[in-house]
């Protein structure tokens, strides 16, 4: 529970001082967006132009690029995603997803599907039954592919 600096009434909000510390804190742990690092702020108590100002200051220091950020996130979870769900993530933290994925062709998607499926049933399935190309589908498409690249995957295994 956060201790109450002297002076500080339970009606005020938080120093900016105090806000700009935990926001750099929240981005040690991990990278966030700025809609991230904004909804926290407010959850933490600070109004809104509070709030604005301190991603404003992270932002003019570095600490924060949303597009940096859909990028590597597009990267690191892109070899076992389709385009569908990291759009989906990417919404989720307030991300424009558009320019990240504008770079995944249709080829990236089609190895991303391949490698989940190889990951999931490995090189040789023992079971090729319909009913098993079926589950493996289902699966893709909960890991955000589309047709286009599941079917490939299908075949190729």
């Amino acid at each position: 529970m956060r201790r109450r600096a002297e002076g500080e009434g339970e009606d005020s909000p938080p120093d900016p001082a105090r806000l700009m510390e935990y926001a750099v804190r929240l981005l040690a742990e991990q990278a966030r967006s700025e809609a991230e690092i904004e909804r926290r702020l407010l959850r933490r108590g600070a109004d809104e132009e509070s709030a604005a100002a301190v991603v404003a200051r992270l932002r003019a220091l570095g600490y924060l690029d949303d597009d940096a950020l859909a990028r590597r996130w597009v990267e690191s979870r892109g070899a076992q995603r389709g385009r569908r769900a990291l759009a989906f993530e990417l919404r989720r933290k307030g991300v424009d997803p558009n320019d990240a994925l504008a770079e995944r062709t249709d080829d990236d998607e089609r190895a991303a599907a391949r490698a989940a499926a190889v990951r999931k049933v490995g090189e040789r399935p023992a079971d090729t039954s319909r009913e098993a190309r079926a589950k493996l589908a289902a699966f893709l498409q909960r890991r955000g592919f589309g047709w286009d690249a599941i079917r490939p995957a299908l075949n190729e295994l």
